[in-house]
């Protein structure tokens, strides 16, 4: 997938980043898998004896928690591939388990729901109307918002497209926006961690217990470089097994979403560099370091102005031209500032991360997601009440 659609991507991510951490409504992704963890279905239980409760929705003994620890408990093994590391690694998310839970817990309240000759007005009496016989007094105020969202939403749009965390099956339980994208790179790092373990023991590479190595990874090209040890023929079968097929490249990319806010590593102008610079080189094949400019533009030998080259290029691409004038437009903009102030102005994104003890560290920042160095996010989650 070629960056723009990429970046695309990431505005969406971020978009549903911001309404995770949102004390209300989080937008709900579709549930992933059609088999039930939470419910035992083809019960024999009449729908309008469903509880509203956490131990009336889940299995007994389940808990949030464990069904998020089971989700995302992952062994990595060698499939014969070239390229094993993967940055992106599947992951079910606290959200993605909690809005399975609540889709079995409300399609069938919704049932229930839709029985009455009236269902919203149903829904008001449990939720919003003290002194109807149906108000739910065993719930908290912002139970029974959550509740109402829950339902109309399922009520109004056949299935919820957003919901209400708030609710009730996971009182007593803490959900975080901050938090969860903290989880996911701990557990990204513990799958990349396997990933190069198994590329390792397939090549037949021991590392020195002592050993404490840096690989530092060029950008564009995505060269890796060792150091930290001056024992050459194992510098070269890790940098030979390494920069074997998309492994570097998946390295780099796993290094760029594992950076805290205080990384060293990255400035705005470098990431933003990077980023154009990529983009070029992927879709046209014209990396700028090579090109001239002239009038403030990227031209080619033959005097072609490379934005241009770009656009015809994404029109002829059946998968990125329905993206083409959005793709444009940014790095467009992005083109133009980097040929104005001179690509040499801005240093390249030269990206570096230790191993030791056979786990990943990361370089110049705060934040560590290897292998024991996470106490610090521990601490965090105990100071927020958050269990998983």
């Amino acid at each position: 997938m070629r960056l723009n659609a990429r970046y695309i991507k990431n505005q969406i991510m971020a978009q549903q980043m911001l309404q995770q951490n949102s004390s209300k409504t989080n937008v709900k992704d579709a549930a992933k898998r059609p088999d039930s963890l939470l419910i035992q279905s083809g019960g024999t239980r009449d729908l309008s004896q469903v509880n509203y409760s956490r131990s009336g929705v889940t299995e007994k003994g389940s808990s949030l928690s464990r069904l998020y620890q089971s989700a995302n408990q992952k062994t990595i093994t060698d499939n014969g591939n070239e390229t094993v590391i993967a940055a992106d690694n599947p992951y079910e998310s606290e959200s993605d388990i909690a809005s399975r839970i609540l889709d079995e817990k409300y399609s069938r309240i919704n049932e229930i729901n839709k029985r009455k000759s009236d269902p919203l007005r149903f829904i008001k009496d449990k939720y919003q109307r003290p002194d109807s016989p149906y108000f739910r007094s065993d719930l908290t105020e912002s139970e029974r918002q959550a509740a109402y969202h829950n339902e109309t939403e399922w009520l109004f749009k056949g299935k919820a497209q957003s919901y209400d965390f708030r609710d009730a099956a996971f009182r007593g339980e803490t959900l975080n926006g901050e938090i969860q994208g903290e989880n996911e790179k701990v557990f990204q790092r513990g799958q990349v961690n396997q990933q190069i373990g198994v590329l390792f023991h397939r090549n037949h590479i021991q590392i020195p217990e002592d050993a404490n190595l840096t690989f530092t990874i060029s950008p564009i090209d995505y060269l890796l470089k060792v150091s930290g040890t001056d024992d050459q023929e194992l510098t070269q079968q890790i940098e030979a097994v390494l920069n074997s097929g998309e492994n570097s490249k998946e390295l780099f990319a796993h290094i760029i979403r594992s950076r805290s806010d205080d990384s060293s590593q990255f400035t705005p102008e470098a990431y933003e560099k990077y980023q154009v610079v990529r983009e070029m080189y992927e879709v046209t094949g014209y990396h700028l370091k090579d090109l001239q400019t002239v009038g403030g533009k990227f031209v080619t030998e033959d005097g072609r102005d490379l934005l241009e080259i770009y656009k015809e290029a994404l029109q002829h691409d059946p998968l990125l031209k329905h993206t083409a004038a959005e793709a444009a437009a940014h790095y467009g903009q992005a083109l133009t500032k980097l040929a104005r102030t001179g690509y040499d102005a801005i240093p390249d994104l030269v990206l570096s991360i230790d191993y030791k003890d056979g786990s990943l560290r990361d370089a110049g920042q705060s934040r560590q997601y290897g292998s024991g160095d996470t106490e610090w996010l521990s601490e965090w989650k105990r100071e927020l009440g958050v269990r998983i």
